[in-house]
């Protein structure tokens, strides 16, 4: 994992927390287990791994056709969703989280969630989501303001990572994370460069269930192991687990990175953070993937040119994070780094301009 934001726009932060917080919880809803008979009496018994799988799709399904009724029957009573670094307080409860659901239906009418990857460990489920569709309704933002429809499509990736209750059977607790620069620019409201609008994806999610496999096991140890390197400020450590052709997404990032590039970013967010430090929450394996849920925390002690950031601005930054790797035969090949851009910008100091 290396955590390396790009420069994010702030002028309208406000905004495009609006807009993510609402796309995300509504690919949210769209995951957890529903009942297992057709009365709608709780489950007797745990879903399987590929049940677990094979329900979230359906509930993206009842998402994507507007099927309210049998939507929100994937939430607990109780569920807490959260737009991570969002600006947005958690949505406690049931019809919370169904009136966020609505509300980014309204702002994008035709918006539909499909799948790239769906990870299962236990009752944890994490999956990558594309959410395309066109803002042709007003959006809501997080001081109560309604900003007027741009009209304009978007197409960003997101990571959902959902938790269940005991029987298997709803989702008690769910976190989004998106970058919400990346859709101010596809909105019109950035000039920053930013990810292009994702017109297609796979045609069908790469479904992973864990195992519990040695060779699992390692991969979980070999993603320890490169954080270790990360938190001793060793660049070669950490470029020592990557494959030569190794491909890193940073999703705040307007392109994908070869090993290269990454290695020279890292070696340049050192310098500005001489203190960064991975603190993983939540670590855990499927097959050849890896999944750490985290914090970054550091503080700005040099000049970060990539975020238009001149000298240190001394502050304190703490940011959430969702990151995804693909191992295969000790080496690194795929990473998925899903956070914030804005949020990490506006705890460092920097002062965006459309």
């Amino acid at each position: 994992m290396r955590l390396d934001p790009r420069k994010s726009v702030l002028a309208a932060a406000a905004l495009a927390a609006a807009a993510v917080a609402v796309g995300a919880l509504a690919c949210g809803g769209s995951e957890p287990r529903r009942e297992a008979t057709a009365t709608g009496d709780p489950a007797a018994r745990s879903l399987t791994p590929a049940d677990t799988a094979a329900w979230y799709q359906a509930c993206w399904g009842h998402f994507n056709s507007r099927e309210w009724d049998a939507f929100r029957a994937c939430y607990a009573d109780t569920v807490e969703s959260e737009q991570v670094d969002s600006g947005h307080p958690r949505a406690r409860g049931l019809e919370a989280a169904m009136a966020v659901n609505r509300g980014f239906a309204e702002a994008f009418p035709d918006l539909k969630g499909t799948g790239e990857l769906i990870l299962v460990n236990g009752a944890n489920l994490v999956s990558v989501y594309v959410l395309i569709g066109t803002n042709t309704g007003p959006m809501l933002g997080p001081d109560g303001q309604s900003t007027p429809a741009t009209n304009k499509p978007i197409g960003v990736y997101q990571a959902h990572h959902l938790q269940t209750d005991a029987s298997g059977a709803k989702v008690v607790k769910e976190e989004f994370y998106v970058d919400s620069g990346t859709m101010l620019a596809q909105l019109g409201l950035s000039e920053l460069p930013a990810r292009p609008v994702v017109t297609s994806a796979a045609a069908k999610p790469t479904v992973v269930v864990a195992s519990g496999t040695p060779a699992e096991l390692s991969n979980v140890e070999l993603m320890r192991a490169q954080m270790a390197a990360y938190n001793s400020h060793d660049a070669k450590g950490v470029d020592a687990f990557a494959a030569p052709d190794f491909v890193y997404r940073d999703l705040t990032r307007p392109a994908d990175q070869t090993a290269k590039e990454s290695s020279a970013s890292t070696v340049e967010f050192f310098k500005a953070f001489p203190d960064a430090k991975l603190v993983p929450l939540s670590i855990w394996g499927a097959g050849n993937y890896v999944v750490v849920i985290g914090r970054f925390e550091g503080t700005n002690k040099g000049p970060m040119p990539a975020m238009g950031l001149k000298k240190a601005s001394n502050k304190t930054v703490s940011a959430r994070y969702l990151d995804i790797m693909r191992w295969e035969n000790g080496k690194a090949k795929e990473e998925w780094l899903f956070y914030d851009g804005p949020a990490f910008a506006r705890q460092v100091g920097v002062v965006g301009k459309k």
